[in-house]
C-alpha cells in the first residue's frame, strides 16, 4: 500500500511539473501587422485562462553566463483561447524587436503565478463627518486612529508596547468613503463627497500588482550575476529534524550579514563606477587632488575584481587530458603454456575543443583528437602475441544535461570516433612477428568528468571498438600470424585533464 502511495503522488508530480512548463514556455505562432496581436501555442488544454493578463519574457543568454539573461518583452491580455492556442492583446510593447514568429518565450500568466492565492477580504466603511472635521477624521479613519490613546502622550512616560495599537477590523483592507452632513432646512442628509471604487475592482488592481512585483522580482533575481539555480534550491531545502522548515532559516547568523554587507557594497561600487561611465571624460573635475587618487584606486580594484570574476567563469573552449587506459576483456588464450603477456595497459594524450560556445545546443557538442600508444595481446593459431599500436583517432562527444566547460558539477558525455593507425606483433611462442595497418569505426564512449575552478580535473571513461588489422609485411615468407583479424577491445580509462 505505501508503494502504490508513492506512486501514485510521482504520477500526480509528473503531471503538475508538466502543467507549469506548459503554462510557461511558449512559441509565438502569429503577430498582426500592427503588433499588437499576437497567437502563442497555449490553449485550454494548458489550463490558460480566457481573460487572462500575462507577461512575455524573453530569455536571450544561457542561465550559465553573468549577462543580461531575461528581458521583458510586453504585456498582454487573453481574449480568446482555444484547445491548443491562444489570442492575445500586446497593450505594453516593451521592446517590439524581440517578437519573432516561431521563437520561443517565457509566458508569466496572472493565474498561474498567483494559483492558490486567497483574494483579499475587503469591508467598507463610509464616513460621515461635518464640513469641519472632514480631514481630521478622514485620516484618523485612515490611520485606525492609532494615536487616540496619545493624544495627550506627552504627560506620561514611555512603556514597553504590550500588544499592536492597530485594532483588526476582521478585514484584509477597508474600502473608505467620505460624506458630509449637509442641511436642508431643518432637515439634515448625507451627501457623498468620495467613493472608493467597487470591490471587484480593487480586487483586480490589486492582483495585477502583486503579480507585476512577482515577475519583477523573478526577472531581477534570474538577471543577477550570482544568481545560480543550484544555490537557489539548496536554501529551500527543508531541515532533516522538522521537515516543515527551510534548512535555511530568517535567523540572522554573522555569516549572513557579512554575505548583506558584500552585496551592499557590491551595489555601491556598481553606482560609483556606473555614475563614472555616465559622466565620460569630465568625470574627476570636482574632485580634490586626494579626493582623485583615493577613488583611482577604488576604481582599479572594481576593475581588478571584474577580471577576476570574468575570468572564473569564462567558458573553457579547450580541454587538453593524459589518460591511462586499462583493458576490461583479455582476449589472450590459455592454449598458450609457454607465453602470456602481463600489464596490458594504453597512454594516450587527448585534445578537446568546443567549436561553438554560447549557443544552448550547439555547445553541448565537441570535437576530439587522440595518441595513443597501446600495448594489449590477442590469440593466434592457438598462440598468445604481443599487439604494441600507434594510433591517431578522431572523434565527437555530447554532453545531454552539462556544458563541458561547467566547473564543479558532474559533466557526463557520449562519443563516437574514428581511429586509424599501425601495429607491431609479435608471437613468442611462434618466433615470428609482423606489422598491420589498423582501423576502427565506429568506436564507442561513455564517460563522466569533474572540472575544479583551478581548470584541473579528473575524467572517469569506458570504451569498445573492434580493431580491423591487416598485415603488410612479415618476418616469415609462410606467416602463421593472421593476414587480417577482428579485435574486440573494451578500456576503462583514467585521466588527468585540464581546460582553458
Amino acid at each position: 500500500m505505501f508503494f502504490l502511495r508513492i506512486f501514485v503522488l510521482s504520477l500526480t508530480l509528473c503531471f503538475s511539473v508538466g502543467e507549469a512548463d506548459a503554462l510557461t514556455e511558449a512559441r509565438l505562432l502569429q503577430q498582426s501587422s500592427s503588433g499588437l496581436t499576437a497567437v502563442f501555442n497555449l490553449g485550454s488544454q494548458d489550463a490558460l485562462k480566457q481573460g487572462d493578463y500575462a507577461i512575455i519574457v524573453k530569455q536571450i543568454k544561457d542561465l550559465d553566463t553573468r549577462d543580461l539573461r531575461l528581458i521583458p518583452v510586453a504585456r498582454a491580455k487573453n481574449i480568446k483561447v482555444n484547445s491548443d492556442h491562444s489570442i492575445w492583446i500586446l497593450f505594453k510593447i516593451f521592446d517590439g524587436e524581440l517578437l519573432t514568429k516561431g521563437e520561443k518565450y517565457n509566458l508569466l500568466s496572472e493565474s498561474f503565478m498567483l494559483k492558490g492565492r486567497k483574494d483579499p477580504s475587503l469591508g467598507r466603511l463610509s464616513i460621515v463627518n461635518p464640513k469641519k472635521l472632514i480631514k481630521e477624521n478622514t485620516q484618523m479613519a485612515l490611520s485606525s486612529d492609532r494615536d487616540r490613546l496619545s493624544k495627550l502622550k506627552h504627560q506620561y512616560d514611555t512603556m514597553a508596547e504590550t500588544r499592536s495599537q492597530i485594532e483588526s477590523p476582521g478585514v484584509d483592507a477597508q474600502l473608505i468613503d467620505v460624506e458630509v452632513w449637509n442641511k436642508n432646512g431643518g432637515d439634515r442628509h448625507r451627501s457623498s463627497l468620495f467613493k472608493s471604487v467597487h470591490k471587484t475592482e480593487w480586487t483586480q488592481q490589486h492582483r495585477f500588482s502583486t503579480f507585476e512585483k512577482m515577475v519583477m522580482s523573478y526577472i531581477e533575481r534570474v538577471n543577477d550575476p550570482d544568481f545560480n539555480y543550484d544555490d537557489f534550491y539548496e536554501k529551500q531545502k527543508k531541515s532533516k529534524f522538522a521537515h516543515e522548515f527551510a534548512e535555511n532559516t530568517n535567523y540572522d547568523s554573522e555569516y549572513n550579514r557579512f554575505l548583506r554587507n558584500q552585496s551592499l557594497k557590491k551595489t555601491a561600487d556598481a553606482k560609483l563606477y556606473r555614475s563614472l561611465l555616465e559622466k565620460g571624460e569630465s568625470w574627476s573635475e570636482d574632485f580634490s587632488d586626494e579626493e582623485l587618487r583615493s577613488v583611482l584606486r577604488q576604481v582599479s580594484i572594481l576593475q581588478e575584481k571584474d577580471r577576476r570574476d570574468w575570468i572564473r567563469v569564462k567558458p573553457t573552449q579547450y580541454m587538453a587530458a593524459l589518460e591511462l587506459g586499462l583493458p576490461i576483456n583479455d582476449t589472450q588464450t590459455e592454449e598458450d603454456a609457454n607465453y602470456r603477456r602481463e600489464g596490458l595497459k594504453s597512454f594516450a594524450f587527448d585534445f578537446e575543443a568546443v567549436p561553438v560556445l554560447g549557443h544552448k545546443t550547439l555547445e553541448r557538442f565537441s570535437l576530439n583528437a587522440t595518441l595513443r600508444s597501446n600495448y594489449s595481446a590477442f590469440k593466434s593459431n592457438g598462440a598468445n602475441a604481443d599487439f604494441n599500436e600507434s594510433s591517431l583517432s578522431l572523434g565527437g562527444n555530447w554532453y545531454p544535461f552539462n556544458p563541458p566547460y561547467a566547473f564543479e558539477r558532474p559533466v557526463f558525455f557520449l562519443g563516437a570516433f574514428l581511429r586509424t593507425g599501425q601495429a607491431q606483433v609479435e608471437s613468442p611462442s611462434l618466433n615470428e612477428s609482423a606489422n598491420y595497418t589498423v582501423l576502427s569505426f565506429p568506436g564507442l564512449r561513455f564517460g563522466y568528468k569533474y572540472l575544479l575552478k583551478n581548470n584541473f580535473g579528473m575524467r572517469l571513461s569506458l570504451s569498445l571498438e573492434t580493431l580491423k588489422i591487416d598485415r603488410y609485411e612479415s618476418s616469415k615468407l609462410n606467416s602463421s600470424l593472421p593476414d587480417s583479424a577482428n579485435i574486440v577491445e573494451s578500456k576503462a580509462g583514467i585521466s588527468l585533464l585540464y581546460a582553458f
